[in-house]
């Protein structure tokens, strides 16, 4: 049975969808997270108990580099996950991480050009970067999903499905992230709570935080996965066939 209906979505809807979907496949989104943001997240502890990266600039530079890449990994395997979740079917930890493979250049060509315009944008002025950051905001589904071509493509079909929707975009970028510093401050309070009770505070917030940190990627593209899917529901009248096809599955198998 299928945990979602392919129908409009309000924006809390939405946020509730993404952390019900989390929730319910938390032990799979966790390997995900694992899979492809392990090795930075305990670079990052390593980093910040060991005087930050201005002391260790090389292992700094690949801890950045292997973030991003993971994070478009994460990206790519929440996609299938959501995805399967709304054909009924069981997500497979085997699944989500192939097609995060198939789908790297897709949305790393997605996400770098979005990011060069967004920064190109927030030098002008602010608004007009807000803007182009709510634009682009489902580009890497479009990237994920569609096979669109190019990176240029990816955009304009984001720019063209975010069209009069922009506002709820940026309503979901913040909620999102109010929500991840929520949890952010929660940890950093337990570990001062543990460490006072057994000593070294600076290890104990370290690795509490980056445990936190393995969801942000899988909390943001739960959310917008499911924002994009109300995009075309919303102009396309997009259904669990067209998604299926998407997929190369057959809906509700």
């Amino acid at each position: 049975m299928a945990i979602y209906a392919l129908r409009p979505l309000s924006t809390g809807e939405i946020l509730d969808g993404a952390l019900t979907l989390l929730r319910r496949h938390f032990r799979l989104v966790l390997w995900i997270a694992l899979a492809f943001e392990g090795v930075p997240t305990v670079m990052d502890v390593y980093l910040d108990l060991a005087g930050g990266g201005g002391d260790h600039p090389g292992l700094a530079l690949l801890d950045r580099i292997l973030s991003a890449t993971g994070a478009m990994l994460v990206t790519g395997a929440t996609v299938r996950v959501v995805s399967e979740a709304y054909l009924g079917r069981t997500p497979r930890l085997r699944d989500a991480l192939g097609f995060a493979g198939d789908k790297l250049g897709a949305i790393f060509g997605a996400n770098f050009t979005s990011g060069i315009l967004t920064g190109l944008a927030l030098l002008a002025l602010v608004v007009p970067g807000i803007v182009v950051a709510c634009g682009y905001s489902v580009a890497a589904e479009v990237a994920a999903l569609e096979s669109p071509g190019s990176a240029g493509a990816a955009l304009r079909r984001s720019w063209d499905l975010t069209k009069g929707f922009k506002g709820k975009a940026l309503a979901l970028w913040l909620v999102s992230v109010c929500l991840i510093l929520a949890v952010f401050l929660g940890a950093g309070l337990l570990g001062g709570v543990l460490a006072a009770l057994g000593g070294a505070f600076e290890a104990v917030v370290a690795v509490l935080t980056g445990f936190v940190s393995l969801f942000v990627y899988p909390v943001i593209s739960c959310v917008f996965t499911l924002f994009y899917y109300d995009l075309r529901v919303r102009k396309e009248g997009f259904d669990l066939e067209v998604l299926a096809k998407q997929l190369g599955l057959g809906a509700g198998a």
